[in-house]
């Protein structure tokens, strides 16, 4: 199929503006909550996040609300770059759309263009060629790997990750909104103070939380009647692997890291211990796999804080990025996705560590002689957590938060807050977070 073809049949509103709501993901978009849509962005920006987070379907509803403000159907491209190669494909196809449709006023899409070879130098060629002159540019991508370093110098690319939708967010969508500001987390005392005008909600926050250890903050898990994994297992599993592949990455090296994972969730580890008890064999080859996995936004890695400085020798902490990525990588590893009671807390542990690390961007652990640890570290700030009962004494640095089940306390600097009402008051109501 010649690119013209692809682009017509990719732009049908091209021809009929009103067949924007004919589009798979605006009309789910639209049938399960429309509240949830976000508005467009009003820069042009480079959209990160991992696969079945909801990109495309962000992109195709930023179109429907283009076009419903008047704009010229035809100056909107929208084009999903997975059957394109390299940067020669993809210059080929914006210049065939700008001979199209002759303006230098469009909005361009371009979904899923990371796996293009070569697809930043391609666009910072049509920036500097001037084809890309008063064009919004919106390009997404599954994978960070090509961001660690600065990938269009001096052109205006926000870089935002689109995540799974943290705590706080996902309970104002499918319970209720409550007016309480985000809270600073290296103000212990204030936090406890504003934190607790949450009791009242405790009981239905818990409930949330414990969907949420289920589901996760993948917006099509929540929308499944009966237990997701059911019916999308196969689709996030695949998502994995299709990128691993095209990565070039071993399937097996990935299965049997990701097992080691699961073995020590919310225990430390290092890159030598994976490399022993598993076939993979050198712990350069589970350092590189980590770091990918990472940048796939499929788990997250937590160091050591000594001194106030990483560590990045020392043992490292694992934990997925959202838990209903625990449950696909369990199923795929074991044969088994369901939760023990026994798992939960080492779950919650880890939704606590992803929701500190989006907003914190230093967050990462420690440990003593002796064995004491600390779950989580910022800045002197400690976050135990316990999940059920819990004293201020259980954390062992001199301020920050001990969280639990249902326990609320303060004394000497040490906050006890259960760990539903700590996740609502830390997190923002924010979808995208800047890289």
């Amino acid at each position: 199929m010649s690119l013209i073809s692809q682009m017509n049949f990719q732009n049908p509103w091209w021809v009929d503006k009103k067949s924007i709501y004919e589009d798979e993901q605006v009309k789910k978009a639209l049938l399960c909550n429309p509240k949830f849509i976000p508005s467009p962005l009003q820069e042009s920006v480079l959209l990160m996040g991992p696969r079945q987070v909801g990109k495309t379907t962000f992109l195709k509803t930023s179109i429907m609300n283009l076009l419903e403000r008047g704009v010229e159907p035809t100056k909107i491209l929208f084009f999903s770059c997975e059957s394109l190669k390299d940067k020669e494909d993809l210059i080929s196809l914006l210049h065939e759309y700008r001979t199209f449709v002759n303006s230098q006023e469009a909005y361009t899409f371009l979904d899923e263009v990371t796996f293009v070879k070569e697809w930043n130098t391609a666009l910072l060629h049509l920036f500097n060629a001037g084809y890309l002159r008063n064009t919004l540019v919106f390009v997404s991508g599954s994978s960070s790997v090509s961001l660690k370093k600065e990938t269009l110098p001096g052109r205006p690319l926000k870089k935002v990750v689109f995540y799974p939708l943290n705590f706080r967010v996902l309970y104002n969508l499918f319970f209720r909104k409550i007016e309480l500001p985000t809270l600073n987390v290296f103000d212990v005392k204030e936090f406890y103070k504003n934190a607790i005008k949450l009791s009242p909600y405790l009981n239905e926050l818990n409930k949330a939380l414990l969907e949420y250890v289920k589901r996760g903050g993948f917006l099509a898990t929540n929308y499944v009647t009966g237990d997701p994994l059911n019916s999308l297992y196969e689709t996030y599993k695949d998502a994995i692997l299709s990128d691993l592949a095209k990565l070039g990455r071993e399937e097996r090296v990935f299965r049997e890291l990701a097992e080691k994972v699961l073995d020590f969730y919310a225990s430390r580890i290092s890159e030598n211990t994976i490399a022993k008890e598993t076939s993979i064999g050198s712990h350069n080859t589970v350092a590189s796999y980590l770091e990918l996995l990472q940048n796939l936004f499929v788990l997250r890695v937590f160091r050591k804080i000594e001194n106030g400085r990483v560590n990045n020798k020392s043992f490292k902490k694992i934990y997925f990025t959202d838990p209903f990525i625990y449950r696909v990588v369990k199923r795929y590893t074991k044969g088994v996705g369901s939760i023990e009671n026994s798992e939960v807390a080492r779950i919650v542990e880890g939704i606590v560590g992803e929701h500190l690390a989006r907003e914190y961007e230093h967050t990462g652990y420690t440990f003593f002689k002796g064995g004491k640890e600390v779950d989580f570290v910022i800045n002197q700030i400690g976050i135990e957590v316990k999940w059920g009962k819990a004293k201020p004494g259980d954390l062992k640095l001199e301020r920050g938060y001990v969280l639990s089940f249902d326990t609320i306390d303060f004394e000497s600097g040490k906050a006890v807050l259960p760990v539903s009402m700590f996740l609502y008051a830390l997190s923002s109501d924010r979808v995208f977070y800047s890289l």
